[in-house]
């Protein structure tokens, strides 16, 4: 049977403990915040691309699943960046025009908004310059640019719609404006209030200890020199 003496000398020992434990709960979550950032709770705005009206946005969703967008017609935006498989295609490398592989596998749209640069070897600057590349590339979806505009303007609707988007513009059907739908539509595409946001935010128990040891590893060995921001995907 333990002592009442026995039972109040461990008890000043958990409290004597506890604070240490806080201190360096709170020095790990200091150090992560200097190096990485959460994921905003809204789609940040596209610089000369702003997301009103909501018509662009709507409009770039239905330009985004449109497989039309490609010479063949069986290929969309989501068919290599597919919303139900992660944002990507879960293939070694993408399968595009005439069942053509790609030299890289497909990096997931989720996110992507606050990448540097976009594709893996950083050839875009911004969505909208990655929106356009694939639809006109002859192994992902090889439509001709000028084709672009004008097999958009043959389907019935899609002329109001891009009217509506693009409003006080005489010929608001184009490849260029395709790109800023398809871009402010990607922009949605976050995926906010994960266990490290929270944790970053002030949440100390929504990582576990093997995750903050894991996470403790990672700075530590130095994968946060190029894995960091709010993504960890492009430095």
């Amino acid at each position: 049977m333990v002592s009442n003496t026995a039972v109040a000398v461990l008890s000043a020992g958990c409290l004597l403990t506890m604070p240490a434990l806080a201190f360096a709960q709170d020095d790990l979550m200091a150090k992560a915040r200097q190096q990485f950032e959460p994921i905003p709770a809204a789609a940040p705005e596209l610089p000369g691309n702003a997301a009103t009206p909501p018509a662009k946005v709507e409009l770039g969703n239905m330009l985004y699943f449109d497989p039309r967008l490609s010479a063949s017609h069986i290929i969309s935006c989501n068919s290599c960046h597919n919303l139900g498989l992660g944002g990507a295609d879960a293939q070694p490398t993408s399968i595009g025009h005439r069942w053509e592989h790609g030299g890289r596998n497909a990096p997931t749209v989720f996110n992507a908004v606050f990448n540097k640069v976009q594709f893996w070897d950083g050839r875009a600057k911004d969505l909208e310059r990655q929106a356009g590349g694939p639809m006109v590339y002859p192994v992902e979806m090889a439509s001709p640019e000028a084709h672009v505009a004008e097999q958009l303007k043959g389907i019935p609707g899609y002329r109001d719609h891009f009217a509506k988007a693009f409003p006080g513009e005489p010929d608001p059907v184009t490849l260029a404006n395709v790109e800023k739908a398809i871009a402010v539509f990607e922009a949605t595409l976050i995926t906010p209030g994960a266990p490290f946001d929270r944790y970053l935010k002030g949440e100390s128990g929504a990582l576990s200890p093997t995750e903050k040891a894991g996470l403790t590893l990672f700075m530590d060995k130095g994968c946060s020199a190029c894995h960091t921001g709010p993504t960890s995907a492009v430095a």
